[in-house]
């Protein structure tokens, strides 16, 4: 069988006396990437020294921690933020350079327009350091208040205990700001509450809270007047590599070679089976890894024959 012949469906095999050998391939091309950018469906601060106000509204957004002060000297209390983002452009635009199922969220990065010396006296100042958590909850409310007219009809401070949920958040890391006016960016890492939203295409949801006691950092939301200031969130999705096995060979009565070339930035295990009843996916144990590198290369493995039917597969992850 000529080598990469099955690669329409997936598998390659190659019979070897009682050997039977299955690799499957992706069909995507690599080396593709493509970054949409989104801005937030929703924002608002939240004020501990007013528990039960609402801020939606607001021009700007704010993590403060207990030592951060405003311009005249008065500590104004903690601050934190929350920022949801909608994915369902995002997938529609992976999904139409990629096609359905031809793509992986391979980066995320937060950009926000620092205001290091806010004009509202609301407004804590400082650098320091801030956390970033992805969060489950999808049901706080923006709201409609503003700093010189806060609501009760939107997520408020006291609201953080049931909209937190420690069991499923998670952390995306800690940040600092710069303490001077301009976008600052903030790359995070993928978790997998994070990737699960995107892929999906639901709305992700983003905690910033403060870390430090200095951090006293505030910045646009989408509620200011330029668009161009409002918070971004860019999703980087690569096209899924394609395998190509070079060949799949016996070496005498005792080996069988399987060869395929690996891309650049991508991880490669190559699992077996023995049997592979109807309908099963389970059993399958890893013989063999080739971890990322940045570069291209060719990827060999080689394994005892012994009198069974053998099924081998290729899982490719970024």
């Amino acid at each position: 069988m000529r080598p990469g012949s099955q690669q329409q469906n997936g598998t390659a095999r190659h019979k070897l006396a009682a050997l039977v050998v299955a690799m499957s391939a992706q069909l995507a091309c690599y080396g593709q990437t493509t970054n949409v950018s989104v801005t937030p469906a929703a924002d608002a601060f939240v004020r501990s020294l007013a528990p039960d106000n609402n801020y939606g509204a607001a021009g700007a957004l704010s993590v403060s921690g207990s030592g951060a002060v405003n311009g005249s000297g008065p500590q104004n209390g903690l601050f934190d933020s929350l920022i949801r983002f909608p994915m369902s452009n995002v997938v529609a635009a992976v999904t139409g350079a990629f096609g359905t199922n031809g793509w992986v969220v391979t980066g995320a990065a937060l950009s926000l327009s620092e205001v290091a010396a806010p004009s509202n006296p609301i407004f804590n100042r400082g650098v320091g350091a801030f956390e970033i958590r992805w969060i489950a909850s999808d049901t706080w409310v923006e709201g409609t208040g503003k700093p010189t007219t806060p609501t009760t009809d939107g997520v408020a401070y006291q609201d953080l205990a049931s909209v937190l949920n420690p069991a499923l958040d998670e952390s995306l890391g800690s940040f600092t700001n710069s303490g001077l006016d301009g976008t600052v960016s903030f790359t995070l890492p993928l978790a997998v509450g994070l990737v699960s939203n995107v892929v999906a295409g639901a709305d992700l949801n983003l905690y910033l809270t403060a870390a430090s006691a200095s951090a006293g950092f505030t910045f646009n939301s989408r509620n200011f007047s330029s668009i161009n200031s409002w918070p971004v969130l860019t999703i980087t999705a690569a096209a899924k590599p394609r395998v190509r096995i070079s060949s799949i060979q016996g070496l005498g009565t005792s080996q069988v070679a399987l060869r395929f070339n690996t891309a650049s930035n991508w991880s490669y295990v190559v699992q077996g089976l023995d049997g592979l009843p109807a309908g099963s996916t389970a059993g399958w144990s890893n013989l063999f890894l080739v971890p990322a590198k940045p570069f291209d290369d060719q990827g060999l493995f080689v394994d005892g024959v012994t009198n069974r039917q053998r099924f081998y597969r290729l899982v490719v992850s970024p």
